[in-house]
This record gives C-alpha cells, sequence and structure tokens, in this order.
C-alpha cells in the first residue's frame, strides 16, 4: 500500500488494497492527530450522512449506514474532497496535521472505485475544454459514470450526453445523475440548431428592442461592457466584419453588461458603432451566479459573442474575430 501526502488535495493518486464487502458504508482507522479533528461524510445537498470525532488517540470509527452509491464530500478537521463511494468500509490510517497541512500523510483503503473514475478524468483544468474519452462505455456501473459527470464538470455537449445515456432512466437516483440530467437540459440550449432565448432590452432611445424582432435576419449578439478592454478590442474587429458584410440579411446587436448607464452611454460616445446597442439594466454580477441573459446563454466572461440563424436558431457561440466572419458566411450559403 503506498503512502502519498496531502491526501484530500491529491487522493486520486492512491493505491489501495481491496474492499472488504458490501456491507454498508463504514469509516474506521487510525489517524494521528495534533488535536481533535471531526470527521465528516456529507452527500451533495450537504447533509451529513456519517460522522466521528478523531480524539488524540488516533483511533476513530463512524457507525455504519447503507447509501446510495454517489459523489459525497469527505472532510477531516478543515480539508475536504469529493469522493465516489459505494457500500464499501473504508480505512484511513496517517498522520493529519491541521496547523500544516501539507505535512498530512494519509493512506485509504476501500476507495478502488473511485480511483477507477480517476483514470478517466481529463487532465485539461479548463472545463469547457473537458472531453471524456469514449473508451469509458462499457466499463462503468450507472452510479458510476454519473459521478464521472459530476467530477468532471465538463461543458462539453457529447462527453455529458454520453454518460448520460450510460445511465438507464430508472437508474438516475442519485444526486449526481440527477444533477447530470439537470446539466443536459441546460447544454442542450447550447448546441447548434437549438432556438435562442428571446429578451428584450432597451436602446439608447428607450426603445425596446426583442431578440424576436429580427425573425429572418442573421443575428450577431455581441454581450460586452464600457470597461472590459477585450470588449472594446473586439468591437473594433466587429465593425471591420460589419462593413465587408453588412446587408439587408445580417444584424449586429451588442449588449452592454454595464452596471451604471452613463458608462453604457460613454461608451457609445466613444466607439460609435453603427449597429444596435442595447443595455442590460441588471449588469454584470458582483458574485460568482450568473445574471439572467447570461444563464440563458451560457456564459460568464465577456466578450462573449453568438451568431443566430434566420429561424432564430443557434449557429455558434463564444467565437472571437474571423470566426464570425465565418459563421455569417456559412449562414448566406
Amino acid at each position: 500500500m503506498k503512502i502519498v501526502k496531502n491526501i484530500l488535495f491529491i487522493l486520486f493518486l492512491l493505491c489501495v488494497t481491496n474492499a472488504w464487502g458490501e456491507d454498508g458504508l463504514q469509516i474506521k482507522g487510525k489517524i494521528r492527530v495534533i488535536k481533535p479533528a471531526a470527521l465528516q461524510v456529507k452527500d451533495l445537498n450537504g447533509n451529513t450522512i456519517l460522522s466521528c470525532t478523531i480524539n488524540t488517540d488516533g483511533f476513530f470509527s463512524t457507525g455504519k449506514k447503507d447509501i446510495v452509491p454517489d459523489v459525497y464530500t469527505l472532510s477531516i478537521g478543515d480539508m475536504t474532497q469529493n469522493i465516489y463511494l459505494e457500500n464499501n468500509p473504508i480505512t484511513i490510517n496517517g498522520y493529519f496535521d491541521a496547523i500544516k497541512p501539507e505535512n498530512t500523510s494519509l493512506s485509504f483503503t476501500g476507495i478502488d472505485p473511485f480511483l477507477t473514475l480517476q483514470e478517466y478524468i481529463p487532465e485539461d483544468n479548463q472545463r469547457q475544454k473537458k472531453k471524456i474519452s469514449p473508451s469509458v462505455q462499457g466499463k462503468l456501473t450507472p452510479e458510476m459514470a454519473a459521478a464521472l459527470a459530476y467530477l468532471v464538470n465538463t461543458e462539453d455537449y457529447s462527453s455529458n450526453k454520453m454518460l448520460l445515456d450510460m445511465i438507464p432512466e430508472q437508474a438516475r437516483n442519485s444526486l449526481s445523475a440527477q444533477w447530470l440530467v439537470k446539466r443536459m437540459n441546460t447544454l442542450s440550449r447550447y448546441i447548434p440548431g437549438a432556438q435562442c432565448p428571446d429578451f428584450t432590452f432597451e436602446d439608447a432611445n428607450g426603445q425596446k428592442v426583442s431578440l424576436k424582432d429580427f425573425r429572418g435576419k442573421i443575428v450577431v449578439l455581441d454581450f460586452c461592457a464600457s470597461w472590459c478592454a477585450p470588449c472594446r478590442k473586439e468591437m473594433r474587429s466587429l465593425l471591420k466584419i460589419y462593413n465587408e458584410l453588412k446587408g439587408d440579411d445580417l444584424e449586429f446587436i451588442s449588449i452592454s453588461l454595464d452596471s451604471e448607464e452613463k458608462n453604457w452611454r460613454k461608451m457609445l460616445e466613444e466607439e460609435k458603432l453603427p449597429w444596435i446597442m442595447l443595455w442590460d439594466k441588471e449588469g454584470f454580477p458582483k458574485n460568482n451566479q450568473p445574471n439572467q441573459i447570461q444563464a440563458a446563454y451560457g456564459f460568464f466572461s465577456i466578450p462573449f459573442l453568438v451568431v443566430i440563424d434566420k429561424e432564430g436558431k443557434l449557429l455558434a457561440r463564444k467565437i472571437r474575430g474571423g470566426q464570425v466572419r465565418k459563421a455569417i458566411l456559412e449562414a448566406r450559403k
């Protein structure tokens, strides 16, 4: 058995022995601690499933509980790790340093299914670029497929669809499976051919403008803000494309996420763009939760560009510069 430091940060690197059987989840072992520490297992809703205190003598044991195989949060003191758990007993031995976590050294047994999942987690750290290899098909239980989707948390439609297809409808009872169903409902709005959500914002004259007003035209949506330097740069790039390709079948619309109207109007004066300029009064959020238009179109950072066909369906999203020009030309074929 290998012992690896910082287990709750790099748990997936461990080699472990086989589990003892399937008699319910129980966690026990001996961990040397400087001071008593709480061990907890919580589900994805934050409900505590198992807990116990690791005292200074090091020995500890939770109760035993039958669980739905799923992703859970395991914490020891302030250190936490998402981990896939089944009804297998788990042992944890080693040393836990609450003061200097980098000195922590723990070894686990009974987490073999979780380590199996680690083999299929892509290395790319950018969520939207992560893709899960098709080689996973036929090698995971439905519960493990749902857990893998949750652990990877990719925005790639094909990867999530592949995993959801591995889970029969009657087996979608785990919280990670329910999460995956919701994720797919959201991502289905972002694939080419999906109907784009309508919106209504005001232009500089106070007139309400909606996406549905432009049915029958190709529409380029540019989500931006006055304080966003890349947005301003992208606008100037779009101006070249607009001047080259403008016509009765094409409309450009910039939607500002400025928090204050005066900043938006100042940008209008400075850029003097020839297309429709709108303002989303909700503004750019100051927390990690997207506003309504961001949630509808699936973006958080700006600039963010979308090209919509004459029927109001998505042609391309999250594109820049020459990609916008290419999408417009494709729509005109």
